[in-house]
């Protein structure tokens, strides 16, 4: 997949309160900051308490504003299915998709005011928009790291892990060695190992 601007990088990450989107961006930034890479970044946070709706718009290199187009989203993260669901018209051809298969079902589903959509549905939905869609249960791969809470961790390395942006693998883990309570450091960077090892490869 060729992008039409290879020197800026737009990143969209959905999800609600509690996934951990903040840390995720910090570590981000402290990477972009260390490879003195320029770096906007910009957030909408619904409700403070867990299942309010969080979004963080990450721009990185030639850019000229915090807010994302449609035309150059480089990577739209998805921190909880239904959020992607959500998102899917920003979707391009040219944008790589990768989300946490893992539902948090809101209180107007959980109290069976409405359906949540079949997860499968939703992925063949976001394949019919995008080349390349990565999808994988961060909750699985948290567990596997032996610490449930890093699955914000997960899904940076996911990301990583699609080789498309600027920075190295080392460059990341470093990052995240700096973003993340040192008490938990060790499963964090399991964590992120095994979200990139998840989509490291070719696009499904």
């Amino acid at each position: 997949m060729v992008r039409k601007n290879a020197d800026a990088f737009t990143i969209q990450i959905v999800g609600v309160g509690g996934q951990g989107a903040l840390t995720v961006s910090k570590a981000i930034g402290n990477a972009a900051m260390k490879k003195d890479l320029a770096i906007i970044i910009s957030e909408i946070h619904g409700m403070a308490q867990r299942g309010g709706v969080v979004q963080t718009t990450i721009r990185l290199g030639k850019t000229v504003s915090p807010l994302p187009f449609a035309s150059d989203m480089t990577i739209l993260l998805g921190m909880e299915p239904l959020e992607i669901y959500r998102a899917r018209e920003q979707i391009t051809s040219e944008t790589v998709v990768v989300f946490s298969e893992d539902p948090i079902r809101p209180v107007s589903v959980s109290s069976g005011g409405s359906p949540y959509p079949d997860v499968k549905e939703i992925i063949e939905e976001v394949r019919g928009k995008a080349q390349c869609v990565y999808h994988l249960s961060a909750r699985e791969k948290a567990k596997l790291s032996g610490n449930d809470k890093t699955t914000n961790i997960v899904m940076l390395g996911a990301i990583m892990g699609t080789g498309v942006l600027p920075f190295t693998r080392e460059e990341m883990r470093e990052s995240v060695s700096v973003s993340v309570p040192k008490r938990a450091l060790e499963a964090n960077l399991k964590a992120f190992d095994l979200g990139y090892e998840a989509v490291h490869g070719s696009c499904r």
